[in-house]
């Protein structure tokens, strides 16, 4: 049976906020459940993580009641009879593993930042030649240009994209940063955005967020290859615990190089800007064909000082430099086609790749760049002795790859190095063949400072809890533990104490050292630990940097391919965000109209079921059309009535041998110029499409009318 129309409101049933709080006092009793500690139950209780995660509890529940109490004082909630999932928690947060510490990891890079969200297990271990453990909560990508700050996109991140619980924060942060990182700080991206890392902890409730250059993020990532992600350019065998190397050319060209501790083991990486130390020309005897390419770039880049870097050399935007070189040097031996497209793109190193055939100018160009990537490999080398590895790397280390092994020139330049050529033949010497090397070693690293934050923040509550200085806790000692959580705890604080003391006392003495602490430590919910002053050191940070004396950011990102894939992320991203949570419990957003549809996803096959995900949909009491996601478990706004003003509304057939039949196409024209991109959607039947067609149309003729009188927010 079609659903009545717009003149006709659904027939709802009513609640009164009493069965609200009831529902409300059953979660309680489902949480302390689940967390093993009932209020007034201390002989339930369960080791430290529970009397931590049942006080936790009361406190959410106890706010949430008092919350909901002012919110539906003497109001009606409107909900159907057999109430939906989604109206009785319709911004549920994300269910966590449990068990499990809360890591950020990001690559931040000029335009765009990615941010990884993951729950790990400080007790899991670190394997060598394989990814850091842990699961992935949820991973996005964000345009810089739409956000204020990295402050605002971690934010936005954590709260409407990864759905955390408000009681729920990262124990750690690991953010790789395009630019040099002093002190914690950093001057990052085109925007020049000052980040500083003990702002962000206590802004964002972490505890501990470390800063480090997007390079060191790919020299950690080092350390997770296997090998069969590795191309051996030699036959070397790494000396166990040596010092690795890493240096890439993509855009730029980067270095960094890793030492092990001597005692653990455990590799630290070291950040280098080795590639804007000078470039050096080579060439066999009265050779100058490089001398008179740097007397070019220093013309060229003249306003950058007396000094022409390694990096204007080797590295995609180096690709160009030289190509343009060979085309001023030997003009007649210019192809005008590929002229032409470098002319179109000039920043483009792939177009100068593509026409390398041989004797071209672009054959030359490469070669030119290939000796010049092999000579700063091997300085790098001489530099740190890498008897542990040198990896090569970089976006235009894997595209070229096959080239560089074949032609020659890299391997020769990178051993010349006269009566130190032995060395180099020491060396361990890899291409590596994956490309997110980035995002593997920030997340590596991430789960390295977790093991180390956790055991950080455990002595500094140990230390706090030991009156008596003796090194152990004894029974009033561990009361002491409950005031983080206060009074909501109740009157037990000895009862839940003696039940802590037995289960984390492991040889029976009466006390309690600090190995046995640790190990209930790991268990304990991250908001006590972000929330509690005295488990964050004081004065770890050193004095704050001025803007002034931090390194001015890379300007990267301006060239026509990465504005336009900017301009892409861009586009996703307010698609994305414009769909705004909304509490279906208000008034204002009770259907007026509501029905099933099916929207077509675009990137899977409309022939078969998963190409069609079925959603309920409604228009409320304002003109809004709005849905409820069964992925993030809430309600949300797809488009307000004004963006339905100007509105492509069309019937569409379906697709040959389509999984769904009765199609309309819906494009919201929101009027800040936004472009979103048509959506088709499919009706349980034909009485239905014919309904939501009505529907739509009368809402447009009503938007219009009163956009034209004035009356319309």
């Amino acid at each position: 049976t079609p659903p009545p129309p717009r003149s006709s409101p659904a027939m709802w049933g009513l609640l009164r906020p009493g069965r609200l709080k009831g529902r409300i006092g059953c979660a309680a009793g489902q949480i302390a459940a689940f967390h093993g500690a009932r209020h007034g139950d201390p002989s339930s209780a369960s080791g430290l993580a529970a009397i931590a995660a049942a006080a936790v509890a009361a406190s959410a529940l106890m706010a949430a009641r008092e919350k909901q109490s002012e919110h539906r004082n003497g109001s009606w909630a409107r909900c159907d009879e057999a109430v939906p999932q989604y109206m009785i928690g319709a911004a549920q947060p994300a269910k966590l593993p449990p068990g499990g510490k809360l890591v950020l990891s990001a690559d931040c890079g000029g335009t765009t930042t990615r941010l990884m969200l993951y729950s790990v297990d400080p007790n899991s271990d670190i394997e060598e030649k394989k990814p850091a453990p842990g699961t992935l909560i949820h991973e996005e990508k964000y345009p810089n240009i739409a956000f204020k700050s990295l402050e605002e996109i971690i934010k936005t991140f954590l709260t409407q994209d990864c759905h955390l619980p408000n009681d729920a924060h990262p124990t750690v942060a690991v953010l790789a940063l395009a630019g040099v990182v002093m002190n914690n700080q950093c001057r990052f991206t085109n925007l020049d955005w000052v980040i500083t890392g003990c702002e962000l902890e206590k802004s964002l409730k972490i505890g501990k967020v470390e800063l480090i250059n997007d390079f060191v993020a790919q020299g950690y990532g080092m350390l997770t290859l296997g090998d069969d992600e590795v191309t051996k350019l030699n036959d070397v065998e790494p000396q166990k615990n040596g010092a690795i190397a890493c240096v890439g050319a993509g855009t730029g060209l980067g270095q960094c190089f890793l030492i092990a501790d001597s005692q653990t083991g455990q590799y630290r990486c070291f950040p280098s800007e080795g590639q804007h130390g000078e470039f050096g020309p080579r060439g066999a005897g009265s050779d100058e064909l490089q001398l008179e390419l740097l007397k070019y770039l220093k013309i060229k880049f003249s306003g950058a000082g007396n000094r022409i870097s390694v990096e204007r050399v080797v590295s995609g935007t180096g690709i160009c430099n030289i190509y343009e070189f060979l085309a001023w040097k030997k003009p007649h031996e210019v192809d005008d086609k590929v002229h032409l497209q470098h002319l179109l793109k000039p920043k483009d190193a792939g177009i100068i790749a593509a026409n390398a055939t041989p004797g071209s100018l672009c054959e030359q160009t490469l070669k030119l760049f290939a000796g010049g990537y092999g000579a700063a490999c091997g300085t790098f080398a001489l530099y740190v002795q890498p008897f542990g590895g040198i990896f090569i790397t970089g976006g235009v280390t894997k595209r070229m790859a096959d080239w560089l092994l074949a032609e020659g020139s890299f391997l020769k330049a990178y051993y010349d190095k006269g009566r130190l050529t032995p060395l180099l033949q020491k060396v361990p010497l890899m291409i590596v063949n994956s490309d997110d090397m980035g995002q593997r070693g920030a997340h590596l690293r991430a789960v390295t400072l977790l093991k180390e934050e956790v055991q950080h923040q455990a002595r500094r509550l140990f230390d706090e809890l030991d009156l008596n200085k003796n090194g152990f806790l004894n029974l009033q000692e561990l009361e002491g533990l409950f005031t983080v959580a206060g009074s909501r705890v109740g009157p037990h604080n000895k009862s839940l104490a003696k039940h802590l003391l037995d289960e984390l006392d492991s040889n029976k003495d009466g006390e309690v050292d600090f190995q046995e602490f640790l190990r209930g430590f790991t268990k304990i919910p991250s908001k006590m630990v972000s929330e509690s002053p005295f488990l964050h050191g004081a004065g770890e940070e050193g004095p704050t940097m001025d803007r002034q004396q931090l390194v001015s950011p890379p300007d990267r990102g301006n060239d026509p391919d990465s504005q336009a894939a900017l301009a892409e992320v861009l586009r996703k991203y307010q698609s994305r965000s414009r769909r705004k949570a909304i509490d279906p419990f208000e008034d204002r957003n009770a259907p007026v109209f509501q029905t099933r549809l099916f929207k077509r996803q675009p990137d899977y096959d409309g022939t078969k079921e998963e190409g069609w995900v079925p959603r309920q949909y409604w228009i409320n009491q304002h003109g809004c059309i709005c849905y409820h996601s069964v992925t993030e478990n809430k309600a949300l706004m797809l488009c307000t009535k004004k963006d339905m003003a100007d509105a492509i509304i069309e019937r569409v057939t379906a697709e040959p041998g389509s999984y769904r039949q009765h199609c309309f196409r819906l494009t919201p024209k929101p009027r800040n110029g936004m472009v979103l991109a048509p959506t088709v959607y499919a009706a349980p039947n034909k009485e239905i499409l014919e309904c939501w067609l009505i529907e739509l149309h009368a809402l447009q003729k009503e938007a219009r009318e009163q956009l034209a009188a004035g009356t319309l927010d």
